[in-house]
C-alpha cells in the first residue's frame, strides 16, 4: 500500500511536469538538496510566477533514518534589483510530504515552504534557502519546522 502512494504521487509530479511553461526560458530544473530533508530536488516552471517543486531523498529524525517524497505549488514574487547576474525572488505556497520510516504506516505531511532563490542569468543554475513549518496528519497530529538550501541546474 505504501508503495502505491509514492507511485501515485510520482505520477501526480511527473504529469504536472508535461504541462507547457508561459513566459519562462528556464523552466525545468534539477539538483540537490540539504538539510531537513536532503536528497534530489526538481522544479518545473507553470509560469513566471508559478512552479511545482518536488523533492525525493532521505533524512534522520530521533537517529531513525526515512525517505521522503514533497510536493509543493509555489508562487514566487520576483524583485527587480537591477543585479546584473540575474534574478532574486521570494516564494511560498501549500505542500505535501510523505515519510516512510520502514516501521511504520505511511506518515503524511501538510506543509508550508517560504523561501529565497536566485537564478543567475550567465549560467543555467539557481540556489535557494528555504524554511517549511509543516503538520503531520498521519498517523498522528504533530507540528515542527523544516529547513533547507539547494541548487538546481536548469535543464530548458
Amino acid at each position: 500500500m505504501k508503495k502505491l502512494h509514492y507511485i501515485s504521487l510520482a505520477v501526480i509530479v511527473i504529469a504536472s511536469f508535461s504541462q507547457q511553461a508561459h513566459a519562462q526560458d528556464r523552466t525545468f530544473g534539477i539538483g540537490g538538496v540539504i538539510g531537513d530533508p536532503y536528497g534530489i530536488s526538481m522544479k518545473y516552471y507553470l509560469a513566471e510566477d508559478k512552479a511545482i517543486a518536488a523533492g525525493f531523498g532521505f533524512g534522520f529524525a530521533d537517529e531513525i533514518s526515512h525517505i521522503f517524497l514533497t510536493a509543493d505549488f509555489l508562487l514566487h514574487r520576483i524583485y527587480n534589483t537591477g543585479w546584473d547576474e540575474g534574478s532574486l525572488h521570494i516564494y511560498y505556497g501549500p505542500g505535501i510530504a510523505l515519510y516512510d520510516y520502514g516501521f511504520s504506516d505511511l506518515e503524511i505531511s501538510l506543509r508550508a515552504p517560504i523561501g529565497i532563490g536566485a537564478d543567475f542569468s550567465s549560467a543555467p543554475l539557481g540556489i535557494f534557502l528555504e524554511v517549511a513549518p509543516y503538520v503531520d496528519i498521519s498517523p498522528d497530529f504533530f507540528f515542527s519546522f523544516m529547513g533547507a538550501a539547494g541548487f538546481r541546474f536548469y535543464l530548458k
